[in-house]
């Protein structure tokens, strides 16, 4: 699995959850073909790379724009959602931080945005 090839990005906000400390990044040029409106990047404390990412990405379906969700691992890809809600950044985030916290088994966590 490829992860995101971010070439120029916006950092966004930032948040500390548990032992991760996610970073939602916006304004995203890449080299890979498709069109990332966000990305969260969940990195482990003391790693150097993110472990995984989460990603909204602009779609046509059925002619009509719309957003898919995938979340990309060194292990896995999978597309978990597609919605036109997704366009909307906090949406997008409250979603991706339900995501992580459900991978990682975060429950006794809560999500603390540092800027």
């Amino acid at each position: 699995m490829a992860f995101p090839t971010i070439q120029s990005a916006i950092p966004k906000r930032r948040y500390q959850f548990g032992e991760f400390a996610i970073t939602l990044l916006t304004d995203i040029s890449s080299s890979d073909p498709v069109s990332y409106l966000y990305i969260a990047a969940a990195l482990r404390e003391g790693a150097s790379n993110p472990e995984v990412y989460i990603t909204c990405e602009a779609t046509t379906a059925n002619d009509e724009a719309s957003y898919r969700i995938r979340v990309l691992s060194e292990q896995d890809e999978h597309i978990i959602n597609q919605n036109k809600e997704w366009r909307h950044e906090q949406k997008f985030c409250d979603y991706a931080l339900q995501g992580i916290q459900q991978m990682f088994e975060l429950t006794d966590e809560t999500p603390i945005l540092i800027g």
